[in-house]
């Protein structure tokens, strides 16, 4: 049976730890009292197995629990052969992610200095804390299903210092076709999960699904990457679509549907939201802490959709695009409003993606990085407050500002 073996903290960082007798492990920050625990990183709870303190038990050193400044010590997991994105489950409660195997070794710490040799660079792991709870020695521990939307590959790595033989984890590229009605519509290259939002949200963002009511049946075949989605609406795309959209790319659509034409029939949007300038800050640095696979690889984009406080819809895929059709399409199917509601993005605001979000009643729409000239145009034209340049307090607002409080509401 897997389970915890202890629960250790220091209130210093790079010294052993002592085992208590329980703790506290808070969502989103840590082991409360330690000093690891932190909400701006991604290294939140250390988890190491005591068969790893064993093997050097067994070279002749007094170790323990503990002693290798790990949060948790386990006993009964491979830890090491769990993937980035693995949910672990300890207990009722706690349900932690893998966010990184291994770490960097410091040889000036104080347990490389005492000791002489440390496991936790090689075998240790880290992670975030999804939800918190009371955690003891004794908890039974359950691994979830992998994460399918990362590899790692041996690299040589060149640093200042020298180079190293290392492992890296590099972002899934997965080609999905969608299939409507029976007619291969177009194949995207996406990351593979969330694969029925990314199609839902899809088809409606071209405009090929007008709601939920129309769908009849969605069969995911993962293995053969295809989705196929039946609706009650039998009409047959229009040829011109299809033959503007064969392959489309993670980062960016290729040959688009999309055109000003298609933003013609889109009525302005009507809404009466107002959010602080400090409060877009805070969802975006809450944004950046979920971008888990970002961090892992540096090769994805994020999507979020907020209201004035929280995220509550979260997706990451190699492109941008799919990212928010991921959201949309989550959206969609669960039956969440979009109105009044609020899109944070890690891309470029294109045209494209400011249409995507006009359809979707989105009155506001944030991201870290730039617009277009025709995306600040439409989001002029359609009502949609678009914010850029988000780094810390500082922003660019370039349309409908109105919506954006200098203060505190």
């Amino acid at each position: 049976m897997a389970k915890i073996i202890a629960v250790c903290k220091s209130k210093e960082k790079g010294t052993k730890k002592k085992a208590v007798a329980e703790g506290i492990l808070k969502e989103d920050y840590g082991l409360v009292g330690d000093a690891h625990a932190d909400c701006c990183t991604h290294r939140q709870v250390s988890l190491l197995a005591m068969e790893s303190i064993d093997k050097v038990r067994r070279l002749g050193f007094e170790v323990g629990p503990g002693d290798f400044a790990e949060n948790l010590t386990t006993r009964g997991v491979e830890l090491i052969s769990l993937p980035v994105g693995t949910k672990i489950s300890i207990g009722q409660d706690i349900l932690l992610e893998v966010t990184q195997i291994g770490k960097e070794c410091h040889r000036g710490c104080a347990i490389y200095q005492e000791i002489g040799k440390c496991v936790m660079p090689k075998e240790g792991i880290f992670t975030k804390v999804i939800h918190g709870g009371r955690v003891r020695a004794g908890d039974r521990i359950k691994i979830g299903k992998g994460d399918s939307e990362t590899e790692k590959f041996p690299i040589l790595k060149f640093t200042e210092t020298g180079s190293s033989s290392i492992e890296d984890i590099v972002a899934k590229e997965f080609p999905l076709t969608i299939i409507l009605n029976n007619q291969e519509l177009a194949t995207l290259l996406c990351s593979p999960a969330n694969l029925k939002y990314l199609a839902v949200g899809f088809l409606f963002s071209e405009g090929l699904l007008k709601s939920k009511d129309e769908i009849k049946r969605i069969v995911v075949d993962g293995r053969k990457g295809a989705v196929r989605v039946e609706t009650e609406r039998r009409e047959e795309p229009v040829r011109d679509v299809l033959s503007k959209k064969v392959m489309a790319s993670g980062g960016g659509r290729g040959a688009s549907f999309y055109s000003i034409a298609a933003a013609q029939g889109q009525g302005k949007i009507e809404s009466k939201i107002e959010i602080s300038a400090l409060e877009v800050s805070a969802l975006a640095n809450k944004f950046q802490r979920r971008c888990q696979i970002y961090r892992a690889t540096g090769g994805v984009h994020s999507a979020a959709l907020c209201d004035d406080k929280d995220i509550l819809v979260f997706s990451e895929d190699i492109g941008r695009h799919n990212a928010l059709d991921k959201i949309f399409g989550e959206c969609l199917l669960n039956d969440i409003t979009t109105d009044d509601h609020i899109i944070i993005t890690s891309g470029r605001v294109s045209s494209e993606i400011l249409l995507k979000v006009a359809k979707r009643s989105v009155p506001i729409i944030v991201s870290k990085s730039a617009p277009t000239n025709l995306g600040v145009r439409l989001a002029a034209d359609l009502g949609v407050t678009l914010v850029g340049f988000v780094r810390g307090k500082r922003m660019n607002v370039y349309t409908h500002a109105e919506r954006i409080a200098p203060n505190e509401k």
